[in-house]
């Protein structure tokens, strides 16, 4: 069974999809999830772009609050910006929460949007299966 893994940041434009598309492409025992902790925005366009160079964007992926995902367990939640971690809400005992405090890329520079995808590869994945033993 897939570990259940959210990550949040202020408006589920761009960090946390992009870190929710990485999880899911890259990390087959884990099924992650993506929302804004304050007021959800459109996914920002160029996060779509390179997701979709990389092969990891799905068509299923849109900006949600966190609130319509507060009935579900989560093994793990990831807040990715300051904002994020300021606002949390609570989650289950079970539920380990951490922090990752991640800049926004130039969303005008498509060579930044491909570092920090890769950032979160390097990042992100190995912390996400260190905390989840898989």
């Amino acid at each position: 069974m897939n570990k259940k893994v959210l990550l949040l940041c202020k408006d589920n434009s761009a960090l946390s999809v992009m870190a929710e598309a990485v999880l899911n492409r890259y990390v087959k025992e884990v099924s992650a999830s993506s929302a804004a902790v304050k007021k959800t925005k459109a996914i920002n366009p160029a996060v779509k772009t390179a997701l979709i160079k990389d092969t990891s964007w799905n068509e299923t992926y849109h900006a949600k609050a966190v609130l319509t995902l507060l009935e579900e367990e989560f093994d793990l939640v990831i807040a990715l910006d300051e904002s994020a971690s300021k606002t949390l809400p609570e989650f289950s005992d079970n539920t380990i929460v951490i922090e990752i405090d991640y800049e926004n890329p130039n969303f005008d520079s498509a060579s930044q949007m491909e570092r920090f995808i890769k950032t979160l590869k390097m990042e992100l994945i190995p912390i996400t299966r260190d905390i989840l033993e898989l």
